[in-house]
């Protein structure tokens, strides 16, 4: 009866120290590689920016990411700063404001009004209109710069 509890006692602790197991959506997800950029905005930082890059080739995958008060950005696809999976990709970028109720508002008594303002040209949001595109390459560093302007 000791030996059995023994062994019981190992196999629990041998599956316990085994370390995190592969399933089968990890293990096939595609391979992705850093990115990181910046964003501006007529000569300026364009802060709390939502960049997306969306893969043009046979693996359609979305990498995001969100800019800082300098503009700078890094993508993630499956695991923070994980980067972009390899290829061209058209990218769009929002940045939008948005107003609700005055702080301490009693939301019971007064109509609730979300207004929301893009803080860019929307076509910048638009994948079919934003002209932005960018390839990720394996192994190299992908450092990615948008300068958007309004566009004329």
């Amino acid at each position: 009866m000791r030996n059995l509890f023994f062994i019981l006692l190992m196999t629990i602790g041998c599956t316990a120290c085994s370390g995190p197991t592969e399933d089968k959506w990890t293990k096939d997800r595609p391979k992705t590689y850093p990115v990181t950029g910046t964003v501006t905005f007529e000569g300026k930082p364009l802060e709390a920016a939502t960049i997306v890059f969306q893969s043009t080739g046979g693996t359609p995958q979305a990498a995001v990411g969100r800019s800082d008060k300098e503009g700078h950005f890094q993508l993630r696809t499956f695991a923070d700063g994980d980067g972009a999976i390899a290829g061209e990709h058209n990218v769009t970028i929002t940045c939008i404001k948005t107003e609700g109720p005055p702080e301490g508002a009693n939301l019971d008594e007064i109509d609730i009004v979300i207004k929301e303002t893009s803080l860019i040209p929307k076509q910048y949001g638009d994948v079919k209109k934003s002209g932005l595109t960018a390839t990720v390459t394996p192994d190299q560093n992908n450092q990615v710069t948008f300068d958007l302007e309004h566009k004329k």
